[in-house]
């Protein structure tokens, strides 16, 4: 049986963000593993000493998470749910498991709202893109349609496609059982595709000023529910200085976005 994992905070975006992995659950007749990273709080006492909390605190975020548990299983008696609670940070763990080729799918919330947020404020989602090798959906909070019937794959003719991608790919609409219709965004400095590379799939061609507006319009247009981006591995130097297309695309998208590692 596959597992999908979602990261959950106890925030408004996570609730909404299990309840879009439970349909992809129900389709794909896959388990459900609740995923917690502790961060846990600082205790300042007068003499400047800083101290982490304890049992309490653990205890309190472990009921939490059974409650979580008991209220899903209730709900949805025929998908099987999981939790678990870590203290080696969100990367660590599910790099772990993805590695281990324990997770299928990762689903994860995006709560930033404004533009200054997203320049100020990391993000677990979008810090996971291009580090870990399960693909990962990541759900803004306003999204409440929860149906995935049509995947825009976005293609770039800058990129190869290699045999072993392909396959994830395919595997991946496969997976979540949806129409895909893959798309390439022709920019001023992208004007040719080969397609001789991938001459199995049919690719629209779609003009726009810039990739980020082009898939972004096109997913309206074509009623997309879902936009699958292929993600690259940065090091921590070079991502300072970069900042992908599938951030980009995460960042100011209405639709959920799957990112393939490539």
């Amino acid at each position: 049986m596959k597992t999908i994992l979602v990261g959950v905070d106890f925030t408004k975006s996570a609730d909404n963000t299990v309840n879009y992995a439970i349909e992809i659950a129900k389709k794909t007749k896959s388990r459900i593993l609740l995923f917690h990273a502790l961060t846990a709080p600082l205790v300042h006492t007068t003499s400047g000493l800083v101290f982490i909390a304890g049992d309490d605190f653990i205890k309190d975020v472990g009921k939490k998470m059974e409650n979580l548990q008991t209220r899903f299983s209730t709900l949805y008696p025929k998908i099987e749910f999981n939790i678990e609670i870590t203290y080696n940070g969100i990367r660590d763990r599910v790099g772990k498991l993805s590695e281990q080729n324990k997770i299928s799918l990762v689903v994860l919330g995006l709560e930033t709202k404004t533009k200054i947020e997203k320049f100020i404020f990391r993000n677990t989602s979008v810090d996971l893109i291009g580090k870990i090798s399960s693909p990962i959906v990541t759900v803004p909070i306003r999204y409440k349609k929860h149906i995935i019937k049509k995947m825009l794959v976005a293609i770039d003719n800058k990129e190869e496609i290699s045999a072993g991608l392909s396959k994830r790919i395919n595997m991946m609409i496969d997976f979540l059982g949806v129409e895909a219709e893959f798309v390439h965004i022709k920019t001023s400095d992208e004007l040719v595709i080969n397609k001789g590379k991938t001459k199995q799939i049919s690719i629209k061609d779609i003009k726009a000023k810039d990739f980020q507006s082009g898939i972004i319009f096109y997913a309206k247009q074509s009623n997309a529910d879902i936009i699958m981006m292929i993600s690259h591995h940065y090091t921590i130097f070079q991502s300072l200085f970069i900042e992908s297309k599938s951030k980009k695309i995460i960042l100011s998208s209405n639709l959920p976005v799957l990112s393939m590692h490539k």
